[in-house]
């Protein structure tokens, strides 16, 4: 249509021009004003066109994201199924029997790795620092034991530490250039590394991952909740089994 109206005001004026109605300069001002509107929509079509393709994209990632919201949903109420009685003969079958029995301790499961936690309600670290407390030495000196026999007879044996806060912010730590929770819980689990090499454990063997606030295992807001949030969890087991899952948070049984 557009191009037709186009057509007929160029005879149009034409028709003037040869009458002697408009001059040549003024059928040149209209043939430009016509070409320059020409532009003007080509232009707002392309970016019409390329608008068109970002909301597009932006539905598909949006389809792609709660998907895989549902996928993790799933496999949350899947692992939800696993038995305590499962998690600790899968404990005993990797760690051995000693620690068997003894209900000082949480065993949990990621994946196919297993191990112990240990939360902030027995206080993990000095207040406000990632120093491990006296009773949190001991606890581990217990474990280092274990863990250094079996990474020395295993060659495949690998540990992983892994470190988690509570959601509150860090405020009072960024004099001493700890920057978020994720720094904090990183620099947590890399003390307890480092008092297990300390006690045997060889160093090319254990590795750390800090996860701040991001995996609570509890969703309240009271004290003992964050004490719960505030933990430290070692893991024994093969490379892949060390691999880090999907799931917040992992099994436990005492």
């Amino acid at each position: 249509m557009k191009r037709i109206l186009m057509s007929l005001v160029a005879v149009s004026t034409m028709a003037m021009l040869g009458s002697g109605c408009v001059s040549l300069d003024e059928y040149n001002r209209t043939a430009e004003h016509l070409q320059t509107e020409q532009e003007a929509n080509r232009a707002m079509a392309a970016e019409n066109a390329r608008l068109e393709g970002e909301v597009t994209k932006a539905q598909t990632d949006r389809e792609k994201l709660l998907a895989t919201i549902e996928s993790l949903k799933e496999q949350a109420s899947k692992t939800s199924e696993i038995d305590e009685e499962t998690i600790v003969e899968r404990f005993k079958e990797i760690w051995g029997s000693g620690l068997g029995g003894n209900d000082n301790w949480e065993y949990v499961q990621s994946g196919n790795a297993v191990g112990v936690r240990m939360d902030d309600s027995g206080v993990l670290f000095k207040s406000g620092s990632w120093d491990l407390t006296d009773n949190t030495k001991k606890k581990l000196a217990e474990l280092a034991n274990i863990i250094a026999g079996k990474v020395k007879t295993d060659v495949n044996m690998m540990v992983r530490v892994d470190g988690h806060t509570d959601s509150d912010p860090v405020k009072k730590l960024k004099s001493k250039g700890i920057n978020d929770n994720i720094h904090l819980s990183t620099m947590r689990a890399m003390a307890v590394r480092d008092f297990l090499v300390s006690k045997g454990v060889p160093e090319d063997r254990i590795f750390v991952a800090g996860f701040g606030e991001f995996w609570p295992i509890a969703a309240g807001k009271a004290n003992k909740d964050k004490q719960r949030n505030r933990r430290v969890e070692v893991y024994l087991g093969d490379p892949d089994a060390l691999s880090i899952g999907a799931l917040p948070g992992a099994q436990v049984a005492k």
